[in-house]
């Protein structure tokens, strides 16, 4: 087995419910709507590195609900497991190790009679890394803001970043993700070629020059993660408040902009991490 000196972190996550999982109080997976109904989720490897600031404990909380059209989690009908997976990133593959016991819902065929309308499984990780990620630990508290007000300043916000969107403008786009293009720079060890793709895969993105979805306020909800430090909008629906139309709806949905903001200071105002 390779060394790891570049720890690269991910989860399997196997269920056939609806599902959040949080690692330091950040959604990095979800499974929900149209998706879970009457089928069974194909495992799905999702990394983590992006939200492990720097070595330490973290936790990992996976949240189970009924599937769409049913109204409680049983044996029969619910289900999740997850595996962790340490790698180096170098040959991902060929160095991957179980890193921690599996985190699984304990009635798969150990229990009768479970009826539940939500379950809760948490546990602990030791984590390892090379780095410290300038990341939302130090931000402002923005639980500390009333709601109404905090909902004004983010909705705001998206508004100015909707602007840049509809005028198809890469550029402007990628000056105002600098912090999280440099957290997922560092997180996930990029060298020239893969900083290169990134930028790459932006440009032909916003190249299609697609319509992009409207904001509206009342078909929008607020989200505070990372333990107060975090915010973003979604529809809801569940999915990404910032959408692009997707070009033929029959082949593929629409393309989603997975966007949070945190305050470095008060003073400063939003930025996207």
């Amino acid at each position: 087995m390779l060394q790891i000196t570049k720890p690269y972190y991910q989860l399997n996550i196997n269920s056939f419910c609806t599902t959040e999982v949080y690692v330091n109080d950040v959604l990095v997976d979800e499974w929900k709507g149209k998706e879970t109904e009457g089928r069974e989720r194909n495992s799905s490897l999702t990394p983590i590195n992006q939200v492990l600031l720097q070595t330490g404990k973290y936790k990992v909380v996976a949240k189970m609900y009924p599937r769409q059209g049913e109204k409680l989690l049983t044996e029969e009908n619910s289900y999740l497991g997850i595996d962790f997976f340490l790698s180096d990133i170098s040959d991902i593959k060929n160095s991957r190790i179980t890193f921690h016991q599996k985190l699984e819902s304990p009635w798969d065929g150990l229990s009768q009679n479970i009826k539940y309308s939500s379950f809760e499984l948490t546990t602990e990780i030791d984590i390892e890394l090379p780095f410290i990620l300038d990341g939302w630990q130090n931000s402002v508290n923005l639980a500390e803001i009333k709601k109404e007000e905090l909902f004004k300043e983010v909705i705001n916000y998206y508004k100015q970043i909707q602007l840049v969107l509809k005028e198809h403008n890469a550029a402007k786009y990628l000056d105002m993700s600098q912090e999280k293009m440099k957290l997922q720079e560092q997180a996930f060890y990029f060298n020239d070629e893969r900083k290169k793709s990134f930028l790459d895969s932006a440009a032909q993105l916003f190249s299609q020059k697609l319509e992009l979805e409207e904001l509206n306020e009342n078909n929008l909800k607020m989200e505070i993660m990372g333990y107060g430090k975090l915010v973003r909008l979604v529809r809801l629906d569940g999915s990404q408040a910032m959408q692009f139309k997707s070009p033929d709806i029959d082949k593929q949905s629409n393309i989603e902009l997975e966007i949070k903001l945190h305050k470095r200071t008060k003073q400063q105002g939003f930025s996207i991490i």
